[in-house]
């Protein structure tokens, strides 16, 4: 039978849990204290650093706490991830999370963090596209004229993209499948050197999305063929989707969402994601998201987690099916 003295052991041992309990609520009702630090994964002046700058001011208008865009680049954006799923799950480190973590699962199966599983979700904040543009002078219009174009030229055709393993080489690879293209894929470091070359013709056919190609759209330097969106794009009426092209149902695309470290509690996570959808709300948000072809995909945090399980199931095969590793 217990002792006096082993039930005020017992008791004394339980108070620290129980108070922790209690400043749970208490904590994220007063969040945020503090500024807040917002890491983006890749370097500065790109598609994912415009996206995070644009909603932070108004997400820290709405929290009353600053936040801070903090850029750290590496490792197709597991270093920024490895520092945030690192941190302490009290809301004051953010991670803008993209369809490179559900990939780099696959893609990099030693890194010594879960770049799905170590992140809760907040909210997706945009889509941008993947646009399949090929060189002007290739006399091709469509998809269909691209698939007849390399049977006719077997072993001549190649295509462009950012980088090996990213989802614009893996959005090409899934419709040279659906469409049964001959082309062999050539991977750059970012997209502004392949765009170069495509429009000098050094390759036939390129993917990016749709902003950094619209000057060299227009200049007519590049063709668009198709757009991997559900819908055409207001800027590119005439290009038709990948769905009308012949695949129906297919869409993919760059997109950007907001996490924490999991172990963020609830009501932090409600707290902020509250504030990504007032920042979407903003007009002048919303206005700016549009001249880049970027569409708002504000959520539950149930939704982007969705998302990134769609991905991780889409592109695990055939990134396996590829052989493709980046360790």
């Amino acid at each position: 039978m217990p002792t006096r003295y082993s039930k005020l052991r017992l008791l004394a041992a339980a108070v620290p849990a129980m108070l922790a309990l209690l400043a749970s609520p208490a904590q994220a009702e007063d969040y945020p204290s503090k500024p807040i630090r917002f890491i983006v994964p890749f370097s500065a002046g790109g598609q994912l650093d415009y996206v995070a700058r644009l909603i932070a001011k108004p997400m820290g208008k709405e929290l009353g706490q600053t936040v801070i865009v903090e850029n750290d680049s590496g490792a197709g954006g597991t270093v920024a991830g490895a520092k945030v799923a690192n941190a302490a799950p009290d809301g004051y480190t953010l991670l803008e999370y993209g369809e490179n973590f559900p990939i780099a699962k696959h893609l990099m199966p030693k890194l010594t963090y879960d770049p799905v599983g170590a992140f809760a979700m907040v909210s997706g904040i945009s889509l941008s596209p993947h646009i399949i543009l090929v060189a002007s002078q290739l006399p091709v219009h469509n998809l269909q004229e691209l698939a007849a174009y390399g049977k006719a030229h077997p072993g001549t055709l190649s295509y462009g993209s950012p980088g090996l393993g990213s989802s614009m080489n893996l959005t090409f690879e899934l419709i040279k499948r659906h469409f049964g293209i001959d082309a062999v894929h050539v991977p750059y470091r970012g997209g502004a050197n392949m765009l170069t070359d495509l429009a000098g013709g050094q390759i036939n056919v390129g993917v990016i999305a749709v902003s950094p190609a619209m000057p060299l759209i227009k200049s007519g330097k590049v063709r668009a063929i198709a757009i991997t969106s559900m819908s055409r794009d207001a800027a590119l009426p005439d290009v038709p989707t990948v769905a009308e092209s012949g695949d129906p149902g297919y869409s993919s695309g760059s997109w950007a969402g907001v996490a924490v470290p999991k172990g963020t509690p609830p009501a932090v996570i409600a707290r902020l994601n509250q504030a990504v959808l007032a920042a979407l709300a903003d007009p002048q948000v919303k206005q700016a998201l549009q001249s880049q072809s970027f569409a708002a995909i504000g959520s539950t945090p149930e939704r982007l987690a969705q998302r990134v399980r769609d991905d991780s199931d889409r592109y695990g095969p055939l990134i396996e099916k590829l052989g493709l590793h980046a360790d």
